[in-house]
């Protein structure tokens, strides 16, 4: 006889929030394999063997009868063990799966929120972070977890000026405890949390993260800015995936650090500079411009990136004399770290071949922005050159 498997979202742990078809085949199953919580919870329905992932399978695998079923919670869809225990149930017989109600679901409801214009991010267990997520989206839901506590997500919200946030936190969902919060994120910063807790933070303001930026969107002061053409295609250059961690190092207005940060969109960037009237910038522009996740970093490179999480890709604008060793740093940091390098010199540009060259960057590029905008002269276009840039890039895989 062909051996069935059945693997069902149990929801929120509670027998009423079971679907019927969910609550049919748990009682109609020869055996049922549960985590911990879920068998002691729906316990009072039938004997549920308690048992961790691994064990799950074990013994379902060794179970004589059929069929079996494994109870995984909220939906079997959602961030869930399904996927994981399906792929090392299908060599002993057919399994199927029953979907349940999830987490989001359940908020999304108890706090009169639709969910099919949410973003989903899950940082349970999981390193990244919430800053780009809520930046460039609406609407964010979040499972927490690990580090991840609800009470640090929303002090990571208020360090990024973001603490005025409208967030919703469900704990507990289904259960006696249950408790359902809502206030700012910094309201929310001040409070402690169960573990078992999920979020929904609202962005009104978030901005389109696909949007290019040009010029005249920064505040620029008397500081030096790089170009839009120049930025535009460095980020390229760089490749920036998108949940990347970046590096900007000579920041200057924190223009390509918000250009950076939009592609990075998942990720973080630092923008790392030495002068306060930059920094002031860099603070200025990213609050104006909704780039949450540039995180401002005060202090002179390579020391400055002592600390920092492991960099995928590093844009240099500025190396106060110092680019050798901050290239030897970050060849430390991240052996396939992803640079491109600016350079207005000649001497700037044949230190930094030199420099990548003898710290073995593999894919070194060179290239040249020569770039002229049109400006109205009576009736006339007249165009004006800006004064070329040269980008040398390397790093990655060979």
């Amino acid at each position: 006889m062909s051996r069935r498997f059945i693997i069902i979202g149990a929801g929120t742990g509670q027998a009423a929030n079971l679907t019927e078809t969910a609550r049919r085949a748990l009682m109609s199953a020869a055996c049922v394999f549960a985590a911990p919580r879920l068998a002691e919870q729906l316990g009072n329905l039938r004997e549920i063997k308690p048992a961790t992932m691994s064990q799950m399978v074990e013994w379902s695998i060794a179970c004589t009868q059929s069929p079996v079923a494994l109870l995984v919670s909220g939906d079997s869809g959602f961030f869930s063990l399904t996927k994981s225990i399906q792929h090392q149930l299908m060599a002993y017989g057919s399994v199927e799966i029953l979907p349940g109600l999830s987490s989001m679901q359940y908020l999304c409801a108890k706090c009169g929120q639709s969910y099919d214009d949410a973003y989903i991010l899950s940082l349970h267990g999981r390193s990244g972070s919430i800053l780009g997520a809520v930046s460039y989206h609406k609407k964010v839901f979040a499972l927490t977890g690990g580090t991840h506590t609800v009470q640090s997500i929303c002090q990571d919200l208020v360090n990024a000026g973001l603490g005025h946030l409208l967030v919703y936190v469900g704990e507990d969902l289904g259960a006696a405890q249950e408790r359902i919060s809502a206030g700012t994120a910094q309201e929310l910063a001040l409070r402690s949390y169960s573990d078992l807790a999920v979020l929904l933070v609202l962005n009104p303001n978030a901005v389109d993260y696909q949007k290019a930026l040009r010029d005249r969107d920064f505040v620029r002061g008397e500081v030096p800015m790089t170009k839009q053409e120049v930025r535009w295609t460095a980020v390229n250059l760089l490749d920036l995936q998108k949940s990347d961690i970046v590096y900007d190092i000579g920041a200057g207005t924190g223009s390509v650090s918000i250009e950076m940060a939009r592609h990075a969109c998942q990720g973080l960037v630092y923008a790392i500079e030495r002068k306060d009237a930059g920094l002031s910038l860099i603070e200025q522009n990213r609050l104006a411009l909704g780039a949450g996740n540039v995180i401002p970093v005060s202090g002179y490179a390579p020391e400055a990136l002592e600390g920092l999480p492991t960099p995928d890709a590093v844009f240099i604008g500025g190396s106060g004399g110092e680019l050798p060793e901050i290239l030897a740093v970050l060849k430390q940091k991240n052996p396939d770290v992803r640079v491109c390098i600016s350079a207005i010199a000649l001497e700037t540009m044949s230190r930094a071949l030199e420099s990548l060259k003898k710290l073995e960057f593999s894919n070194i590029e060179v290239c040249q922005i020569s770039a002229a905008r049109g400006r109205q002269v009576a009736s006339y276009t007249m165009m004006t050159a800006n004064n070329p840039v040269f980008l040398i890039s390397g790093g990655g895989k060979p």
